[in-house]
């Protein structure tokens, strides 16, 4: 017996069921015919609440929201997790963890200081010390350029990373003014949480929820995209670089000069110093995390490792890296099925290859290279490769030529070196410098996606890029 779901928006009123994994979900659906309407009514809707509520009222509304969602043992998060996993297909370690752990992180931040190291960051060059590490700021901001409040705001997606998807509808919600309307699209038929994420803000604050539209369209339906072009003042892209390709193209035709972030395609990476192979204790609880960054999503997240960079022998390393990330597979987070086929082609591309660590088990694939460079893997899945690297600056020269991929790096280095590789990798377009085994954890108050703070951008053209760390030692994260 299949388990009927329904989900409904405000202004998306048609919908569509679809078959996931024994779920039959129903999901708003946009229509290409009330496109504008919709959008007109959103804008209406915005105005109206944004000027009778204080962004202290609002901010309070988001906190209750988010805070619903980080006791994971509370019986109506226990039965998400089950309906989340059987419809992403995703371990529910990966959804716990690293999909609505998010929420821990963001309700608990200090409300006094939101806002305050991002700002800091803005108007400074220095190193700046945050709460949980380093921020600095990397190019000009022009004192010319002013605040600029948008009406409406449309976020193209795709991927279905628990978490950081319905997380995307704060960007509306007031910085120093207004807030701005929204239009949301569903990454996918099977991404769930959006959706229950806005309804749980529907039982807290119905007039909210009527700034923001969610609904699933097909992506590159020209029908509807262009509608939502034409209205829109800001176009948010998450999505494959060919996609942001093709939208940017017809921002040109439809609406130029609006504001497009665009996050891409990215290839996380990993330096080890030669301290942290060399030390036992050291290397195990390098590789410990490594494990959980490398297999969180089954590897297809933007921040997952794929480039690893060591200050030693490779193979050695590779060999001690692959035996972790079976077990870790087998005893904490399975592959889900829908990446399973994955592994089956690259087990039988790979299988004897001799730079290739792989097992009749298909669930992991360790590369190995004597020769470093800057590998873009040919499938997403738990698949990396390790390579020797003389020292960090060696593992700038092999990156700064693809700053487009950049976003997040893992770091094991001596104390002293945190903050010289924060400059370093920073320079070369790294954003999200991290302790092995916290890859998935973007702290939203003191660090950027993709080098962009996106609430702030969408507002305020500062023409600089971010990067930040997110430990300022290593007891902050080694037992």
């Amino acid at each position: 017996m299949k388990t009927q779901i329904e989900f409904h928006d405000p202004l998306f009123t048609s919908s569509l069921t679809d078959e996931k994994n024994g779920l039959n979900i129903t999901y708003p659906l946009a229509d290409e015919k009330n496109i504008k309407e919709v959008a007109s009514q959103l804008r209406l809707n915005s105005e109206k609440y944004f000027s009778t509520h204080s962004i202290d009222e609002i901010q309070k509304i988001s906190d209750t929201v988010d805070s619903s969602f980080d006791d994971l043992t509370k019986p109506e998060n226990v039965e998400l997790i089950d309906l989340i996993q059987a419809s992403c297909g995703f371990s529910r370690y990966d959804i716990e963890h690293w999909g609505l752990g998010l929420f821990k992180s963001i309700a608990n931040y200090d409300p006094e200081i939101r806002g305050y190291y991002i700002d800091k960051a803005i108007k400074g060059s220095g190193i700046i010390q945050t709460r949980f590490g380093y921020l600095k700021r990397f190019g000009l901001v022009n004192p010319f350029n002013r605040w600029k409040e948008p009406a409406l705001l449309s976020h193209f997606i795709s991927g279905n990373v628990v978490g950081y998807t319905a997380i995307l509808s704060k960007l509306g919600l007031p910085v120093k003014k207004k807030g701005t309307a929204q239009i949301l699209k569903l990454p996918s038929t099977a991404s769930l949480f959006p959706l229950i994420y806005l309804n749980k803000l529907e039982t807290i604050d119905k007039g909210l929820r009527q700034t923001i539209a969610c609904g699933y369209w097909k992506g590159g339906d020209d029908l509807i995209e262009r509608q939502i072009i034409e209205e829109s003042d800001v176009i948010n892209i998450l999505s494959s670089d060919l996609v942001i390709k093709d939208l940017l193209n017809r921002i040109k035709r439809y609406h130029k000069g609006i504001t497009a972030l665009q996050h891409g395609h990215k290839i996380g990476i990993a330096y080890i110093s030669g301290e942290f192979i060399n030390d036992n204790d050291r290397l195990e609880q390098t590789l410990n995390g490594l494990v959980s960054d490398i297999s969180a999503f089954d590897g297809g997240a933007c921040y997952n490792v794929k480039n690893i960079y060591v200050q030693g022998d490779p193979r050695r390393f590779a060999m001690m890296l692959f035996t972790k990330l079976e077990l870790f597979e087998k005893m904490v987070s399975p592959v889900s099925s829908n990446a399973r086929s994955a592994g089956t082609s690259l087990y039988q591309i790979y299988r004897g290859s001799n730079n290739v660590i792989s097992s009749d088990a298909k669930n992991v694939f360790v590369r190995v290279k004597e020769n470093p460079e800057f590998w873009q893997p040919d499938d997403l899945f738990r698949y990396v490769q390790v390579m020797r690297v003389n020292d960090e600056n060696e593992v700038y020269g092999l990156i700064r030529q693809h700053k487009q991929y950049l976003q997040t790096a893992i770091i094991a280095v001596p104390d002293e070196k945190i903050i010289p590789l924060l400059i370093l990798l920073g320079r070369a377009g790294v954003s999200n410098i991290h302790y092995p085994g916290s890859a998935p954890l973007i702290n939203v108050y003191e660090e950027p996606h993709d080098g962009e703070f996106d609430a702030v951008r969408v507002r305020y053209n500062y023409s600089a890029r971010f990067a930040a760390t997110n430990f300022k030692t290593n007891n902050d994260w080694m037992i």
